[in-house]
């Protein structure tokens, strides 16, 4: 058994529901997910990034003290990624980092399908970051905002699919990887519409793989580096009352 928490870095706007990660491990194992308290209602940009890191690292640094087993972060941003394995030391893992490194498994090249076309340079710096540029394709985007993506699901599969296409025959990816978490749950029918175009390659949705290899690492008994990750040392911080960040001021 397992007990893997989500944790999604934006604000409570009930576009995210507990119902969204059931049935991606099996009954025995436990998916829970909870919200910040203070930031953006999206990430979209580095902007917002910044602002939802400090609350994405507090929560991690509850789900650790309250006995989950793993932590995965639902944007695949990947905010808080670092400071957060620097944090705790169970497994914490982001959606952008284990799928890009997953499509390096998969395919010779990939492709991200991001929300807007200004995510082009997150992806870019990420693929560097994560070793995985060598086979980086392009990032390509649907020009709907995160926010809007429930309320115009049959756009979202027809642009997914278009700029899909655009990625395998122009950008010469072989692998598609969904650029937002938000995404949930279409990669199956982008997959099968693919196919029914000529081309068989896999489509990687994010939020499941991720909380499959977070199971994955916790059966093996395995989590990041501390030699990489080090336990920050207690200083003086002010503006952090009440938060789960205090277990790191000293004096």
């Amino acid at each position: 058994m397992a007990h893997i928490r989500v944790v999604t870095p934006v604000i409570p706007t009930g576009l995210t529901k507990a119902e969204d990660f059931e049935g991606i491990l099996a009954t025995e194992d436990t998916v829970d997910f909870v919200e910040i308290d203070r930031g953006p209602a999206s990430i979209e940009s580095g902007f917002d990034e910044m602002l939802a890191s400090a609350g994405t690292v507090a929560k991690i640094i509850e789900a650790e003290a309250a006995g989950v087993d793993a932590v995965v972060i639902d944007c695949m941003d990947d905010p808080g990624l670092r400071a957060g394995r620097e944090s705790v030391s169970i497994p914490v893992l982001g959606p952008g980092e284990a799928s890009m490194n997953l499509a390096c498994m998969l395919g010779h090249r990939f492709s991200v399908l991001s929300v807007l076309a200004n995510m082009r340079v997150l992806f870019e710096t990420h693929a560097r970051l994560y070793g995985a540029w060598d086979k980086y394709a392009s990032t390509r985007s649907v020009e709907i905002p995160v926010r809007d993506l429930h309320a115009q699901s049959d756009l979202l599969k027809s642009n997914l699919l278009e700029q899909a296409l655009l990625a395998l025959t122009q950008d010469g990816a072989d692998t598609i990887i969904l650029g937002c978490t938000g995404m949930l749950g279409v990669a199956h029918n982008l997959q099968t519409d693919l196919q029914r175009a000529g081309w068989d390659v896999p489509v990687i949705d994010p939020i499941p793989v991720t909380i499959r290899l977070a199971k994955l690492l916790v059966q093996s008994g395995i989590s990041h580096s501390k030699a990489v990750y080090p336990t920050p040392r207690k200083k003086l911080m002010q503006g952090y009352d009440g938060s789960a960040l205090e277990a790191f001021r000293g004096s």
